[in-house]
């Protein structure tokens, strides 16, 4: 019994050696890796910003197909173009996160990029650069490049970019109905949004309502005029027309940059004794006679129905002589181009006395005298000013001074207008422009509507192409950079 005893306590010690042996030796064993899993976890890599060039410009283009932008760099006077991806972070001026496509070319944006992979990692809007949106009344001078808002005048940097709908623009195809957004740095503007642009109106088959007057919305109020083109804000309108006997209201749609027609065609005139006819005379400055009574050949006149003569002379050219009829329902247009007068003719005296004709010459140097503005190119355009239409360049009117829109329209070219200062004074005023831009194929097809029944094509002049009409409306894209000169 005592040998099994003693068997028994040696066991017993023996196992409590080995637990401890190896209890020990686990937890040192665990100590050691768990030292070495901390030491290897405090060892983390930091990330290294690669983006460390920074850069600050007015946004031209994003190119989403090739994934790039484009800036232009007012104080380098140069272009950089940079590649975005899903990785590059956009933000606006406050922080918040926006799509890259949100940013709009005329936005002022600062860059942070790789010099050597031409990458950004960030982009977002400047918050130095302050920004005046929707303004609607303003005073443009393109020439002295100032915009006066209100009681505030503000310098149009020389370098300073125009965008209308992504396109960009030269200063002076600005025009007083559009709508802008402003973005400037000090007093000075660096950029601007054309917000909401313009179109045209052309009415077609207006003869008789010549002399009448077109109300669209209270946009344009206005003495409907032959061959007349009006520049209207994009948007849609009720159009007002009255005339004698005659008020009609219609609906149309001014898409930017872009022509709407509205056809007259169908509107009901009352029976009348007498029509309305505007006379086309060249030189201007020709003194008019109908039926042996001085007419003021600018502006429409209301004649009884049937055969009447037209007397046109002016110095320096021979005298014409011709009938014309005024028939029911019908505007008529009288156009008259005097020659110039030989040395024998012009020294002739036909039916007057020498006093009469040496008055009539000194009247005739008056209106010679006036000053004149030359529009000399593009040739071949017709040319409108403040809507009226004034000929084909190259083409010379009497000059207004004053703010003004001037027009260029020819078939298959993109319509395009201008603003122009004419000074207030006795100097001739000769303008010249950039060659007009063609349209594209997309816009080749007329569509002519009226009221909301699709009936058949119809066109005003030769010339007109690429127009959708609707009693109504009708569609041609426009787009062009130029700029304009203009010398007195």
């Amino acid at each position: 019994m005592k040998n099994n005893t003693k068997k028994e306590k040696l066991v017993k010690s023996c196992t409590v050696f080995l637990c401890l042996l190896l209890t020990g030796c686990g937890t040192i064993g665990l100590a050691q890796e768990a030292a070495f899993e901390s030491s290897y976890d405090n060892t983390v890599e930091e990330e290294v910003d690669i983006y460390t060039s920074q850069i600050s410009g007015i946004l031209q283009e994003v190119n989403q197909e090739e994934g790039t932008f484009t800036l232009y760099l007012p104080n380098a006077g140069e272009e950089k173009i940079l590649i975005y991806d899903g990785g590059t972070y956009v933000q606006d001026k406050y922080g918040s996160a926006l799509a890259i496509t949100q940013l709009v070319p005329g936005e002022v944006v600062n860059a942070d990029y790789n010099s050597s992979l031409e990458k950004a990692g960030r982009i977002s809007v400047s918050s130095d650069v302050w920004s005046i949106e929707g303004i609607g009344k303003f005073q443009l001078n393109a020439d002295k490049k100032t915009l006066e808002v209100g009681s505030d005048l503000y310098s149009i940097r020389p370098d300073a970019k125009v965008f209308s709908a992504g396109e960009e623009l030269d200063l002076n195809q600005i025009i007083h109905q559009d709508v802008l957004t402003v973005k400037g740095m000090g007093h000075d503007i660096i950029s601007i949004i054309v917000e909401a642009g313009h179109g045209y109106l052309d009415l077609n088959n207006e003869d008789a309502l010549i002399g009448g007057w077109i109300e669209v919305g209270q946009s344009v109020i206005q003495e409907i005029s032959p061959d007349m083109l009006l520049t209207v804000p994009e948007g849609s309108y009720a159009v007002r027309l009255t005339a004698d006997g005659v008020e009609e209201m219609r609906e149309v749609f001014i898409a930017r940059n872009r022509e709407t027609v509205l056809d007259l065609g169908n509107v009901e005139l009352p029976a009348s004794d007498s029509g309305k006819v505007s006379f086309v005379v060249r030189p201007e400055s020709a003194s008019v006679q109908v039926d042996g009574v001085d007419v003021n050949h600018l502006y429409t006149v209301i004649l009884p129905l049937g055969i009447h003569q037209i007397t046109a002379g002016a110095s320096g050219y021979d005298t014409v002589s011709e009938y014309f009829e005024v028939k029911e329902g019908e505007a008529s247009t009288v156009r008259i181009t005097l020659n110039e007068a030989s040395e024998t003719s012009s020294a002739t005296v036909s039916g007057n006395s020498v006093e009469e004709k040496e008055k009539q010459d000194e009247t005739e140097k008056e209106k010679n005298d006036k000053p004149t503005v030359t529009v000399t190119a593009p040739s071949g355009v017709e040319v409108y000013q403040d809507n009226r239409y004034m000929g084909v360049a190259p083409v010379t009117y009497s000059k207004t001074g004053g703010s003004h829109t001037i027009t260029l329209r020819k078939t298959g070219y993109i319509t395009r207008s201008y603003s122009v200062e004419i000074a207030d004074d006795d100097q001739n005023v000769t303008l010249s422009f950039p060659a007009l831009e063609k349209e594209s194929t997309a816009n080749t097809k007329p569509q002519t509507v009226s009221g909301n029944q699709i009936s058949g094509n119809s066109t005003k002049r030769e010339n007109v192409s690429n127009n959708s009409t609707v009693s109504g409306n009708k569609s041609t894209v426009s787009g062009n950079k130029g700029k304009v000169s203009g010398n007195n």
